[in-house]
């Protein structure tokens, strides 16, 4: 027997890399009967360093890759005005947003929180966490309780810089950015032009580089340091950072995950394919070629975060972009619930909400001929008060079982749009 043949007669073979015996089962087989001379653990940690190189490099010259710097589109809906408020700014460029799982309530892009109460808008003063020295808020979330299949109004405690960021910025890693830097260093600067989601790591190199200068940091390096390999979270591979998806879509680093077999993957596939795939465009859904997903949500690991907290059951759950406002463009978690599909079919156009004219100019609405107007004002308004009554009444039938903010836009939903199309001859 030649001196360089590993395979032992006992059914062993000895790795050239790790140099161990290892039984001839943890070898990948080739060619149908001869076995790599490397074990399958030395081979996948090689395969894994040479995507994790090639990956690397790709960082380094990709410029989508890397974070930036962006605030969110904050819709004027959910603006709270002054004339209805009564409540003076405390400077001019600040703006009460409203938080759509929370109850009666609006974050000011200068750190203030309100709440309507008793008939009145109260500004919350919140505490001090004496531990962090935070400014926290103890407000009543809306939660969705799996074993009663119910939403509900729950206590919850959170710092105003975390509802600055979820409010204002766009925050590109949710599962990773644990902390958050403030200008200067100074917690109390709640300004949200002043604040950057950022890793441990980040924090602690943005503190060193803030504590070598009296001036705040510009906002060129701080973005330096959140794009610096070496400052990002452990564990960190920029192949889960790859826009693989459409484009522009990447996994991002998930914690807990099943990865393509959880059906958070199979919404946010779906979601990203309709909206960004020309192929989709051309062949299934064309009425979708001027849609997008904002750019947290580019980020899988963030849309999972989102769908696991909204996440409801029903035998067939859609996420819908329109019900909170109506021709919306964007996939968003300020524009999105997750919402039973039979909910979802109330908000299109269906043949009984279509107006007819009959051979002697009346109309009449759907297949009840019976019943004819002079006018088209006349059935258009009938038309219109129909479809609000069913989309009330299946609001009402499912309170507490889909978010409020849905109920809220199921309420006030403008049906008009949605009526008004050329009258159809019978």
């Amino acid at each position: 027997m030649r001196k360089n043949k590993k395979i032992k007669y006992n059914g062993t073979k000895v790795c050239k890399v790790c140099g161990r015996e290892l039984p001839i089962e943890n070898y990948i087989m080739i060619y149908g009967k001869n076995r790599l001379h490397t074990c399958k653990e030395c081979t996948k940690k090689s395969r894994e360093k040479s995507l994790y190189e090639s990956a690397l490099q790709q960082y380094f010259s990709d410029e989508s890759m890397h974070f930036k710097r962006k605030y969110k589109k904050i819709d004027s809906s959910r603006i709270l005005r002054k004339n209805e408020s009564g409540i003076d700014f405390i400077a001019r460029d600040e703006r009460f947003v409203k938080l759509l799982y929370y109850k009666d309530t609006w974050y000011s892009s200068h750190g203030r929180v309100v709440e309507y109460r008793d008939g009145k808008y109260k500004v919350q003063r919140g505490s001090k966490d004496k531990r962090t020295g935070k400014r926290m808020f103890t407000l009543e979330k809306e939660k969705y309780v799996k074993p009663t299949k119910i939403f509900k109004y729950v206590k919850h405690r959170v710092s105003a810089e975390e509802l600055a960021v979820e409010t204002f910025i766009v925050n590109y890693d949710k599962t990773n950015n644990t902390r958050i830097w403030h200008q200067l260093n100074n917690e109390n600067d709640l300004y949200y032009k002043n604040l950057y989601p950022v890793t441990e790591k980040q924090y602690d190199r943005l503190t060193e580089l803030q504590n070598e200068s009296v001036f705040p940091l510009s906002e060129d390096l701080i973005m330096q340091v959140i794009n610096a390999v070496e400052y990002k979270q452990d564990g960190w591979n920029p192949a889960h950072y790859r826009r693989g998806m459409c484009g522009i879509g990447y996994s991002g680093m998930t914690v807990g995950t099943e990865g393509c077999y959880e059906k958070s993957y199979t919404k946010w596939k779906d979601m990203m394919q309709r909206c960004h795939d020309r192929e989709v465009h051309k062949k299934y859904k064309p009425e979708y070629a001027d849609k997008c997903v904002c750019e947290e949500w580019q980020n899988y690991a963030n849309f999972k975060l989102w769908y696991d907290e909204h996440h409801v059951f029903g035998n067939r759950i859609d996420l819908d972009k329109d019900i909170l406002k109506p021709g919306n463009k964007e996939y968003s978690p300020e524009t999105c619930v997750l919402i039973e599909h039979y909910i979802n079919t109330i908000f299109e156009r269906h043949a009984q909400d279509n107006i007819y004219e009959n051979e002697d100019g009346k109309y009449f609405v759907g297949s009840n001929r019976k019943k004819v107007y002079e006018t088209y004002d006349e059935v258009f308004g009938f038309a219109c008060n129909k479809k609000k009554e069913r989309i009330e009444k299946v609001a009402e039938k499912n309170l507490g079982r889909i978010p409020k903010c849905a109920y809220d836009a199921m309420l006030r939903y403008d049906v008009e749009a949605l009526i008004r199309r050329d009258v159809i001859a019978a």
